[in-house]
């Protein structure tokens, strides 16, 4: 009996060695063969501003980080975004050098951190199991592609993690209340969503499970309050969304819309691989059929956080069809807890065929609907394998190097659409990057130079991804009554889009060969010499 523990024990540790080595590739490969995409480049350059000022600045030098015309600037700083993220990466930037790398790097270490929290809190469980939650994190692409980004996805997934792991071991000590409170006050600096949505879950949890086994004293509910007491009115004092135009933005839903959110996160969550819906469906009537509590509050987790996020998500409804998932990051852990438990349940008896499930579950996107979905049936961890080793070219690592080659210090550039413009911007500094803040709106950059408000002088160049040319010749019919002429220099023969965002309803792991160059490539406008304006 002691060498069969043994051998168990061995076997375990192994397999927890492999996992998190196979994970710290997908993880570190060519972290930094692509440029930052528009959303990460906007928190590197005001990790930039960190870097030089301390605080979170979106002055440049002679550029400006005024992203969708300032909506999350307030006095030259941007006063919406939770700080820690950018903090983190300004440091990564002190330490590494400004790079691509550099910027995804601590979010990179955070999910590694998330695969060994994950690893290390299932180590006690059958080894049976455990071969099936490793198939299931190893075969979350999305859990990996979130953590490659320089956002703030993978520290509140971090955090998120880590506070439901003391939490579900928690006896009401005063030092696991203190803790997850400190936990708490790193995430809420993260991401205020990820906070307000996993408190709401761990008081539900609490009320309906746990309040009978965990006795409040003074001791362990100071310690759980009053540090979240001091230090998030200080963080939401000068980081608040509704101090900027963001606030405004975030309330333009109606109930209605929120409704129809919530089901598009419902599916997007099987969509985008975050979980296997058609498991989690069973699992709802296995919790049920075994009165199985473990089940039970997972389910009714994943449905507070959903539900809460729906409820408050800033995602508009009006110009998208699919849910912003990148806010129901933190529950990938949970999916892959809850289809693991139900694949357990299923196979009871019966090893090998639970492994081949978890199998066809994990590694493919059968059992989600392959077949449905515009991706069709596929092993999405092989691609991303073979992307990732291969990466694809991608629109603007050219662009960036046309620029530098093309363009002077000093001259103008406006890119359109406008949201393209930040990737440019943190790779070549040196053009004035024009246009950001439109005319029409009362700035508070009123004090700049005019080429920053589109339409009050022309830039030197424009950059047109896609079909947003076609609208750039109607405009510019207009413009030459200004006396604003401009001539086609260039088309970068790349298909425009970045599909190597970490949402995989927008990725693609293949390369895009067949497109039309005169709507699907990049063209390049100059302002002809004659223009005296």
């Amino acid at each position: 009996m002691p060498s069969i523990f043994i051998s168990k024990k061995l076997s375990s540790y192994a397999l927890i060695c492999a996992v998190f080595a196979l994970s710290a590739c997908f993880l570190f490969l060519n972290l930094g063969r692509y440029a930052l995409w528009d959303d990460e480049s906007v928190s590197a350059l005001v990790a930039l501003g960190v870097q030089r000022t301390g605080d979170t600045s979106v002055i440049l030098d002679h550029n400006i980080v005024a992203y969708r015309s300032g909506l999350l600037v307030r006095d030259g700083k941007d006063r919406s975004t939770p700080p820690l993220s950018t903090y983190l990466t300004a440091a990564a930037f002190s330490t590494f050098g400004v790079s691509a790398f550099a910027a995804r790097l601590p979010s990179a270490c955070f999910g590694l951190a998330v695969v060994g929290l994950l690893l290390w809190c299932c180590r006690k469980l059958s080894l049976r199991t455990q071969i099936i939650f490793s198939l299931g994190i190893l075969g979350n692409v999305s859990m990996f592609l979130f953590c490659r980004q320089a956002r703030y996805y993978a520290a509140g997934l971090f955090f998120s993690t880590a506070i439901v792991c003391i939490y579900s071991r928690w006896k009401g000590s005063w030092r696991g209340a203190l803790a997850m409170a400190m936990l708490g006050v790193f995430l809420f600096a993260t991401n205020y969503l990820a906070y307000a949505a996993l408190s709401l879950c761990l008081v539900v949890d609490w009320f309906i499970w746990k309040r009978s086994k965990i006795f409040w004293n003074a001791k362990n509910l100071l310690a759980l309050v009053l540090p979240q007491m001091i230090a998030i009115p200080l963080i939401a004092s000068i980081w608040n969304p509704f101090g900027t135009g963001f606030g405004e933005y975030v309330a333009q839903n109606s109930i209605w819309d929120r409704v129809m959110l919530f089901f598009w996160n419902l599916r997007d969550l099987n969509g985008a691989e975050f979980l296997v819906g058609p498991l989690v469906l069973a699992g709802s009537f296995l919790a049920w059929k075994n009165r199985d509590e473990v089940l039970t509050r997972m389910l009714v987790a994943l449905v507070c956080y959903v539900g809460f996020v729906s409820l408050v998500s800033p995602q508009t409804l009006s110009n998208t069809s699919v849910a912003d998932v990148r806010y129901l990051v933190p529950v990938i852990p949970l999916g892959i807890a809850i289809c693991t438990i139900v694949i357990v349940q299923l196979t009871k008896g019966y090893r090998l065929l639970g492994i081949g499930l978890a199998l066809l579950a994990f590694q493919t996107n059968v059992i989600n609907g392959g077949p449905f979905l515009d991706s069709g049936v596929r092993s999405t961890m092989a691609e991303f394998s073979r992307e990732i080793s291969s990466p694809l070219e991608e629109p603007y690592s050219i662009v960036s190097e046309w620029i530098q080659k093309n363009v002077q210090p000093g001259e103008s550039v406006a890119v359109f659409p406008d949201y393209m413009v930040y990737p440019l911007m943190f790779r070549v500094a040196h053009p004035v990057y024009a246009w950001q803040l439109k005319m029409g709106k009362k700035s508070q950059f009123g004090d700049l130079e005019d080429i920053h408000f589109e339409g009050r002088r022309p830039p030197d160049f424009f950059v047109l991804f896609g079909p947003i040319v076609a609208d750039f010749i109607n405009a510019s019919k207009h413009w030459e009554s200004k006396g604003w002429r401009y001539e086609h220099i260039a088309t970068l023969n790349t298909f425009w889009k970045d599909l190597y965002r970490p949402e995989l309803f927008w990725r693609t792991f293949r390369p895009i060969n067949q497109f039309d160059p005169n709507l699907e490539a990049i063209q390049v406008f100059r302002r002809k010499q004659n223009d005296s304006n």
